[in-house]
């Protein structure tokens, strides 16, 4: 059996821009302005974005509370 299956591959893919977009539902142009402000954990490679799979999954979920319960976000416009 391969140790390097398929499944450890997709625990270490990176993913671009318009993956997390889609992910997030979001748009491109915000994906990009929430990884400048520092609110999506990025990687910078050679100028190019790459974002950790399970960091956008992470972030996507939210912070949780100490009780295993999870906080509620509002989402801010502007």
């Amino acid at each position: 059996m391969n140790p390097f299956g398929t499944e450890r591959r997709v625990e270490q893919t990176l993913w671009d821009v318009r993956d997390v977009s889609r992910y997030l539902r979001a748009s491109i142009s915000w994906v990009y302005k929430a990884a400048e402000r520092g609110y999506l954990p990025c990687i910078c490679i050679g100028g190019l974005l790459r974002f950790d799979a399970r960091a956008v999954r992470a972030f996507a979920v939210g912070p949780s509370r100490s009780d295993g319960k999870m906080e509620r976000r509002l989402a801010k416009r502007g």
